[in-house]
């Protein structure tokens, strides 16, 4: 099954250019083929080459996740309003954080969905995602909010070197990139940096609880008891 898997894919490789044209499709590196069958290793070097590009940002950028956790943590405790601004799999990666945030007491607003944005004039924040930082209806969303006004923070996450998106930007998080001594085996276009955004994110959200005093029965009464993702309501521990 595994020989007739791995011709297939030979197949589809060698098919790409007679689909797309004059199309430089990267061929498999030496020992790649194997590397795949031992699929346990790939799954533990691919966590740990996502762990090292997180702890690589958090040296690049320790001052700046230090001021995202007190504004994190300003929006919990005043019922900010906050926009997850992103595209794709990073607007899904940075509404994991978002979650946890709304607990917390933000109000938070997800872009695109059901219940839209609130307008710039009700001020509170704005936590932009993008993995490489060029993704342009974020750009658009966020050059908006410029022109529209200055009372709306801004805190945002994406590739290191993303200078427009920087500029944009109160509180700028630069993804450091992917270790040289660390290659993730398993990677699908941007999908390291997407899980940096979701774990670091998630880890100021925390962060911020806990410089806030935020003990364990705060976090219940933040969460919603209507449904099936409890039970965390504090009558539960009663």
């Amino acid at each position: 099954m595994m020989n007739y898997i791995q011709q297939l894919s030979a197949r589809i490789r060698s098919d790409l250019s007679d689909v797309l044209g004059d199309v430089n499709v990267a061929q498999l590196e030496a020992g790649e083929t194997e590397e795949m069958l031992d699929i346990g290793g790939a799954i533990r070097r691919r966590s740990e080459s996502i762990h090292q590009q997180v702890v690589g940002t958090v040296n690049l950028h320790s001052t700046e996740i230090t001021q995202a956790v007190d504004v994190f943590l300003r929006w919990m405790t005043e019922g900010s309003i906050v926009r997850v601004v992103g595209a794709g799999r990073a607007r899904l990666a940075a509404s994991i954080p978002a979650n946890r945030l709304a607990h917390g007491g933000a109000r938070v607003y997800i872009q695109d969905d059901i219940v839209p944005m609130p307008h710039t004039i009700k001020g509170g924040g704005i936590i932009a995602a993008s993995a490489s930082g060029t993704t342009k209806s974020v750009l658009d969303v966020l050059r908006s909010a410029r022109e529209e006004t200055r009372d709306v923070q801004i805190v945002g996450i994406a590739k290191t070197g993303a200078a427009d998106f920087r500029s944009l930007c109160d509180i700028f998080i630069g993804i450091a990139a992917e270790p040289l001594g660390a290659r993730n085996p398993l990677r699908a276009l941007a999908d390291s940096e997407e899980y940096v955004i979701s774990l670091l994110l998630d880890a100021i959200v925390v962060a911020a609880g806990r410089k806030g005093g935020f003990v364990d029965t705060l976090w219940r009464l933040g969460h919603e008891n209507l449904g099936p993702t409890g039970p965390y309501d504090t009558r539960w521990q009663l």
